[in-house]
């Protein structure tokens, strides 16, 4: 069944607050923009940043994995697989930025399903709305800590390199939680580190672009905490990979 309203439509029923349409995506933050928190979250508005992302500013994540990295295409579909997204699912990219999973998210869930991508970006997400003009695929300018939908909303849920961008990651990972339905996936990739190296200094050092590396520990207890299953945890170099299911 293909859906006849278009993806604005249909993102605007999920939605809890008013929204307003802002270069192509939908806007319920408007002049309450979370403020920057370092070099890499206000490189993050920039948009010359927003354009070179996927080519350019992907690569220093790639890195960052070490022996597990693989290209973007791979990592996009092991994204999809991870989310096990079937046609007709609704699909939240929480941390859009361009869209660069949302989109693979909108071709796996098919013209019946639905891929909702979240920023608070304004820049990432005209270059989102950009470049993602066709198929079930929308963006929404929100704020991470408090998701604008209602609880258990989504078949399936992502946050990708994003998460240690956000003041309280915690928070932003019960709000991934709740807005799940029972049953439906979630998956994360952020910055993490071994316990070995949480102390201070380490911590202070890793927070001086504005990103905020996390314990290996942190997203599989909030998530359990939440009432989350973790189905899967794998470390490589600084980033952590966890996929759950909403209990």
């Amino acid at each position: 069944m293909i859906a006849t309203q278009s993806p604005q439509q249909r993102i605007v029923e999920l939605l809890v607050p008013e929204s307003t349409v802002v270069h192509g995506y939908l806007d319920v933050l408007g002049a309450e923009t979370p403020p920057a928190k370092g070099i890499g979250q206000a490189a993050m508005r920039v948009p010359l940043i927003s354009r070179i992302y996927e080519p350019i500013w992907r690569e220093f994540f790639r890195l960052a994995m070490g022996r597990n990295a693989v290209g973007v295409r791979r990592e996009k579909q092991r994204a999809v697989d991870s989310l096990g997204i079937a046609e007709g699912a609704l699909v939240l990219d929480v941390g859009c930025g361009p869209g660069l999973f949302t989109r693979a998210f909108g071709r796996a869930a098919g013209d019946s399903g639905l891929a909702v991508g979240l920023d608070a970006s304004e820049s990432m997400l005209a270059e989102a709305a950009r470049t993602n003009a066709v198929g079930p695929v929308g963006f929404v300018r929100g704020d991470a800590g408090h998701l604008p939908f209602a609880d258990g909303a989504f078949d399936a849920v992502a946050c990708f390199f994003a998460l240690h961008f956000f003041p309280d990651a915690e928070g932003a990972l019960a709000e991934i939680a709740r807005v799940a339905r029972p049953g439906g996936r979630i998956a994360v990739t952020a910055l993490a580190h071994p316990p070995v190296l949480d102390f201070p200094l380490f911590r202070g050092v890793a927070g001086i672009g504005g990103a905020r590396s996390l314990g290996y520990h942190v997203v599989p207890d909030v998530l359990t905490a939440a009432g989350c299953e973790v189905t899967g945890r794998n470390s490589s170099g600084a980033v952590q990979f966890v996929t759950a299911v909403k209990r």
